[in-house]
C-alpha cells in the first residue's frame, strides 16, 4: 500500500472508499473515479476532512467510449 494512501485512510472522516493504487500503475479510471461530475482529465481528488484531500494524478493511456473504462497511469498520489 502506498504510504500516502495509508495516511489518507487514517485521516478520512467521511467513510470514503480510498482507492489503494500505486504510483506508476495502469488502471481503469473507475478504480479512482466514481463517475460523478465531469470526467477528470489529469487528476481526481477525494475529500478526507474539512480541509484535507487525497489527489490521484494520472495521464490517459487509452481513452475508451465509456469514460470509466479509460486506461490511465497514476503519476502521483498526494495529500492536499
Amino acid at each position: 500500500m502506498h504510504n500516502t494512501v495509508e495516511k489518507a485512510m487514517e485521516m478520512d472522516q467521511f467513510d470514503n472508499i480510498i482507492p489503494d493504487v500505486e504510483q506508476g500503475e495502469e488502471i481503469e479510471l473507475r478504480e479512482i473515479w466514481d463517475g460523478t461530475g465531469d470526467v477528470p482529465q489529469d487528476s481526481w481528488s477525494i475529500q478526507l476532512t474539512d480541509s484535507d484531500w487525497i489527489n490521484y494524478c494520472f495521464e490517459v493511456i487509452e481513452e475508451k467510449e465509456d469514460p470509466l473504462e479509460t486506461v490511465v497511469k497514476i503519476t502521483d498520489i498526494e495529500l492536499l
